[in-house]
């Protein structure tokens, strides 16, 4: 799973139990988290894994959220990691970008829209974006290199153009999702599947170049699929329904029948960002 920001989506124990249901019932053993727990990774991320370590093995690598007051040594603790299972190696890395998703803009631009917009202005990492992607790809460029069977990746930043969002208002933040350096590397050391999230849109499973991605973050409750699908059974509410993703859920979030559904919805929304691999 990917995305849960269980902070900013108010992840209490109703949340908390209906996730476990869901993890029971896939039979899942071992749980990863591909980033954005929360925005506090020491008061909030943390007591929240070791809740659910009492149901299943968990792991996980950072986003950028959960770098948030982290320095670069307790990043890279989290980073470069490699949980064996059978003869299938899980490698796990953030990943992160180097503008390269957004050609069009020059350095100067995109770092002045990631002053004035982006969360990760709030980080203080050591290098510009693109010589701390360059230099994070030669790590598992190595590690890889070293693992002769099956290779899963678990990263948090997007690492293939193909799952960007082609809509004016998001290609100037584009360069911020990733880069596709890292899919070249996946496919150079032959990565069978890959599981990513940060870009808040769900994905069927996609074949690039032989390498399987997977992508079905959580993110934020006005993403959710439910408020789509309660716009299309409710259609009282229909004048409220507008392509302002904050709009279209403040209409309808403290109506007691939006409410009720939420509630009726939980697992089914949980399941379906829930990514199972059989090994």
């Amino acid at each position: 799973m990917s995305d849960l920001h269980i902070d900013s989506n108010d992840f209490g124990q109703d949340e908390f139990e209906t996730l476990v249901q869901v993890l029971r019932d896939q039979q899942i053993d071992h749980l990863h988290i591909a980033g954005d727990i929360s925005n506090d990774f020491s008061e909030i991320s943390l007591p929240f894994l070791e809740k659910l370590q009492s149901y299943t093995a968990v792991s996980i690598n950072l986003g950028n959220h959960d770098m948030l007051k982290r320095t670069e040594e307790e990043i890279e603790n989290y980073d470069f990691q490699v949980q064996t299972f059978g003869n299938t190696h899980l490698v796990i890395l953030a990943g992160w970008y180097d503008y390269s998703f957004a050609p069009q803009m020059t350095v100067e631009q995109h770092i002045a829209k990631k002053n004035l917009y982006w969360f990760d202005r709030k980080l203080n990492r050591p290098l510009p974006d693109p010589d701390l992607t360059k230099q994070i790809l030669n790590k598992p460029d190595a590690l890889l290199a070293k693992l002769d069977s099956d290779t899963i990746v678990a990263m948090h930043f997007v690492p293939h153009s193909n799952f960007l969002i082609d809509h004016p208002y998001f290609q100037a933040f584009n360069g911020f999702l990733g880069s596709g350096k890292f899919h070249h590397l996946f496919v150079k050391h032959g990565v069978a599947h890959v599981y990513f999230g940060h870009l808040h849109r769900r994905y069927p499973a996609t074949t690039v170049d032989g390498v399987i991605y997977h992508a079905r973050p959580l993110g934020y409750r006005r993403e959710w699929q439910m408020v789509s699908d309660f716009y299309e059974h409710f259609s009282q509410f229909s004048d409220y329904n507008t392509y302002h993703l904050t709009k279209h859920y403040r209409a309808i979030k403290d109506e007691p029948l939006f409410q009720t559904y939420v509630k009726n919805q939980l697992y089914k929304e949980l399941a379906d960002c829930l990514m199972v691999l059989e090994i």
